[in-house]
């Protein structure tokens, strides 16, 4: 049996600084990013839809808020220090440095979070949209540039 699926993409800003590599990632820098949801389901609600795309709209942009014009750091980074000034605006990244692959990772992460069958998902119109059960976060694909991009694709 297949699935259906949907996707999404959304756009934000954000700098960072790759404390392990050689050359000029090393120094910090910032990229416009494109990040693109694909969510999956063996059914169709009783709309017809995987869920509808405003409810998905919006659970992904509230979970991105934190990373839009943010600075990504490693959480072990010798240099976060120097960030301090800036803080609300950093995130720390538990899991290494803030390679485009581990952003992925660490996103679908966040958004497989907030994107919990069942959860209510409130429109800035006052619409409440319920996330659908059945329905899963596939894979989070993160554009670093137009020409390259990481993905991080959920078990089955």
């Amino acid at each position: 049996m297949g699935y259906f699926r949907i996707a999404r993409r959304f756009e934000i800003e954000t700098g960072h600084r790759l404390s392990k590599h050689l050359e000029r990632c090393r120094f910090p820098h910032g990229h416009t990013r494109i990040v693109e949801v694909v969510l999956r389901a063996r059914t169709l609600d009783s709309s017809d839809m995987v869920c509808d795309y405003k409810a998905l709209k919006h659970v992904v942009a509230r979970a991105l808020e934190r990373y839009d014009h943010a600075m990504l750091l490693a959480a072990d980074d010798p240099l976060r220090d120097a960030f301090a000034p800036f803080a609300e605006r950093v995130v720390l990244m538990e899991e290494g440095d803030p390679t485009t692959e581990v952003i992925a990772r660490h996103l679908l992460g966040v958004v497989s979070e907030a994107f919990r069958p069942g959860a209510e998902v409130h429109g800035d119109d006052g619409a409440v949209y319920r996330v659908p059960e059945g329905v899963a976060v596939e894979r989070v694909r993160v554009w670093e540039t137009p020409h390259t991009w990481a993905e991080y694709v959920a078990e089955r």
